[in-house]
């Protein structure tokens, strides 16, 4: 018998999946202005394609279930995994397919001879959705314009996700809270959703237009800008060449850190910043007060560990790759490999962290961290004289709380076990992808392995140098799955994967009654 008895709407599930699916649609339709511009022929057959295949598909998929009662959080959550997988999948579409026109037409590009592989167009394009930054894109060689803001535009949407991307231009009314959940976000600025998701997609366009304008200024060139300003204020770290931003000068890096602090911050504060002029939310929110404290006093530290170790180099590079690794950004000014492994794990902890919920951050998150933090002081407290008569004398009567911590009425004890059992899967998660990894890295580089695990899983993008184009095909499948299921936050996937037995049981029910 299985575990979860759970009745499932699977056509509101196909219904809302197939509305998502729009958002490649729209995606590829905006990218043939690019195609067009550069005078990228070779590239509207693709793009063309993936527009007109996911608008059929999503509106077919929607159309013939729009009779389908409401979903429930459990569908979301299953809509959500559901549709990342199916999205992400469409977006490696053109990368692999404009690489074989292009070579087949001789072009001598090894970059497109890499995405000429199904495996990495699938890397790609997983990497780019999740606005994780990891990539394939390491060899030398011409590269299409259109892939690259391909690339970039990726990353933008994904920072947000799918859903507040259909929330801000639909109205959507049966699930909108359970879809927008599901994403990994809880954060409601105004009393109505839509509202909600318009004004974070108004912000999100300020500090993207904001950036352009900073990175042009600083010297970059018109389409560095337009690209990074979408890749950084999406934390998500891809960039418009190999070299990442080792290339570029000191302003520009400062603006580079700037840009990451101001995309893991949460919305909801930029909300107040803007809507209601209350600067001074930037400091009392407490995980935000944690993030500058770490952002800064990390930088020192890494520069001082750096030193200690004999790694020399300018300041500002330890306050960029520790910065780039709290934020989840994925941005970085120096070759990963040089670092000490004191250093790696230090950054490993960055990664780990996080930046703020609400975010368009990866990680666990700065709220949960200080979650975890008070039930460490909860559990110690709770064994003080002060606290011992009560504690035991309750004990018979509380049935909810975790064993042995004393929470005050204030405080809601949801947040804090939910802030234990995510924790308990990321960490779970994260160590047996590492074991699986050992398998395919070389000896006496598994430290190296845990920081490409936890970046992948972190959805940060910086690397070691273990993920290259020559990595065995399993190893790449095992990161595409981390990319993905750090994105979602592991829940919606351990549904998803919970879900699988329901589906075989009742296959073998209808099996049986026939």
């Amino acid at each position: 018998m299985h575990l979860f008895r759970q009745k499932i709407n699977w056509l509101a599930i196909i219904g809302q999946v197939g509305l998502l699916l729009h958002v490649p649609a729209a995606m590829a339709a905006f990218t043939l202005i690019i195609g067009i511009f550069y005078a990228e022929w070779f590239s509207l057959i693709p793009f063309g394609f993936l527009a007109l295949f996911s608008l059929v598909l999503g509106q077919l998929m929607y159309r013939l279930t729009q009779k389908a009662k409401a979903a429930h959080l459990w569908d979301a959550m299953l809509i959500a995994g559901i549709s990342w997988l199916f999205c992400s999948i469409l977006a490696a579409i053109p990368f692999y397919w404009i690489s074989h026109i292009c070579l087949n037409a001789g072009t001598d590009s090894e970059v497109l001879k890499v995405f000429s592989e199904p495996v990495n167009a699938l890397f790609e394009a997983f990497s780019g959705f999740t606005s994780t930054g990891l990539t394939m894109m390491q060899q030398e060689g011409p590269f299409p314009y259109c892939l690259q803001w391909w690339r970039s535009f990726l990353e933008w949407i994904g920072g947000l996700g799918l859903v507040v991307f259909v929330l801000a231009l639909t109205h959507l009314n049966k699930q909108s809270f359970e879809l927008y959940y599901a994403e990994a976000r809880s954060e409601q600025m105004t009393k109505n959703i839509h509202s909600t998701a318009h004004w974070i997609w108004g912000i999100y366009l300020i500090f993207t237009f904001i950036g352009f304008i900073l990175f042009y200024v600083s010297g970059m060139s018109l389409w560095d800008a337009i690209n990074h300003a979408m890749t950084v204020i999406s934390t998500g770290g891809f960039t418009v060449s190999k070299n990442n931003f080792q290339g570029y000068g000191l302003t520009t890096q400062i603006i580079a850190m700037f840009m990451m602090i101001i995309g893991a911050i949460s919305f909801a504060v930029h909300f107040r910043v803007i809507r209601e002029k209350d600067f001074g939310i930037l400091w009392k929110s407490l995980q935000h007060r944690l993030l500058y404290i770490l952002a800064i006093g990390g930088g020192f530290l890494l520069l001082l560990l750096n030193y200690w170790n004999g790694t020399y180099g300018h300041w500002v590079h330890s306050f960029f790759e520790w910065i780039s690794a709290l934020t989840t950004c994925g941005y970085s000014t120096m070759d990963l490999s040089f670092f000490s492994p004191m250093v790696k794990l230090f950054l490993i902890m960055g990664m780990f962290i996080g930046g703020a919920t609400g975010s368009t951050a990866g990680g666990l998150k700065l709220k949960r961290i200080l979650y975890l933090a008070k039930g460490i002081f909860l559990r110690i407290l709770s064994i003080t004289t002060k606290k011992e008569k009560v504690i035991t004398k309750k004990r018979e009567n509380v049935t909810d709380e975790p064993p042995g911590v004393a929470l005050s009425s204030i405080e809601k004890s949801e947040r804090l076990v939910t802030s234990e059992v995510l924790f308990s899967l990321w960490a779970t998660t994260l160590f047996l992808a590492w074991f699986l990894m050992l398998r395919y890295v070389p000896k006496g580089r598994a430290l190296d392995a845990l920081f490409e695990v936890t970046s992948a899983m972190s959805n940060v993008g910086l690397s070691s140098g273990i993920i290259t184009p020559e990595l065995p095909t399993m190893a790449k499948w095992i990161f595409i799955f981390l990319m993905w299921v750090g994105r979602l936050e592991i829940i919606p996937a351990l549904v998803l994967l919970l879900t699988l037995p329901l589906i075989f049981k009742r296959k073998n029910i209808d099996g049986k009654k026939s």
